[in-house]
């Protein structure tokens, strides 16, 4: 693999710690308004959600450095917690939206079975996209109902939905060039959650009366 692609590559991995900061300045940067204007249940728990991000990031780039930044779906420690952090984080961010005592319990319950569920019979099959799938939905439903905006639903779309059919198809072609797209739409996809949360305040002023 030539050192351009291998640069690329990287750099789209790297992409999410800076992306997964910005989210969390965004964040404490308007928190007076998330506290009083558009109460949100924990800011705490929003910032853990966003650096969860760049950890899971984290376990998936030391896994990399291991096979020389060359895509191999595989079984491995390092993919558990790569998974783990990411439904953490997902599910962290879906409770610090909002209260809501099934909604807790559901997105803990999948935060713990995904690294149980992770490699049962070898593979990531429907025990580990199930709690996955749960947890995703519970924060899609949270964020549109706090934050009543449809971009939301952009984030699915591209990091899982577009981020996966690149990965599906690097794994059947193996052309490694398709690996930046992987990792660059999960970043496009937090990027999106980021703008949302910078626009709303204004967007708040905007209507509100003088």
């Amino acid at each position: 693999m030539s050192l351009v692609l291998t640069a690329a590559i990287v750099a789209a991995h790297l992409s999410v710690y800076p992306v997964s900061a910005l989210n969390i300045w965004i964040f404490s940067r308007h928190s007076e308004f998330y506290r009083t204007v558009l109460p949100l249940r924990s800011l705490p728990l929003i910032y853990w959600g966003f650096a969860c991000f760049a950890i899971a990031s984290s376990y998936e780039i030391a896994e990399h450095i291991g096979d020389n930044w060359i895509y191999i779906s595989q079984i491995s420690a390092l993919n558990r917690l790569f998974y783990t952090f990411i439904t953490a984080g997902v599910g962290l961010i879906a409770m610090g939206l909002k209260k809501s005592l099934w909604s807790d319990v559901l997105a803990i319950a999948c935060i713990v079975a995904v690294p149980l569920a992770y490699g049962v019979n070898n593979s990531k099959g429907a025990p580990l996209q199930v709690p996955q799938l749960i947890v995703a939905v519970l924060f899609v439903y949270h964020w549109f109902v706090t934050m009543r905006d449809w971009r939301v639903f952009l984030y699915p779309l591209l990091s899982n939905g577009v981020a996966l059919g690149f990965g599906i198809a690097l794994i059947a072609t193996g052309n490694q060039v398709l690996h930046i797209f992987v990792g660059l739409f999960s970043a496009i996809a937090l990027l999106i959650l980021g703008y949302v949360a910078w626009e709303k305040p204004a967007k708040f002023a905007m209507r509100s009366p003088d």
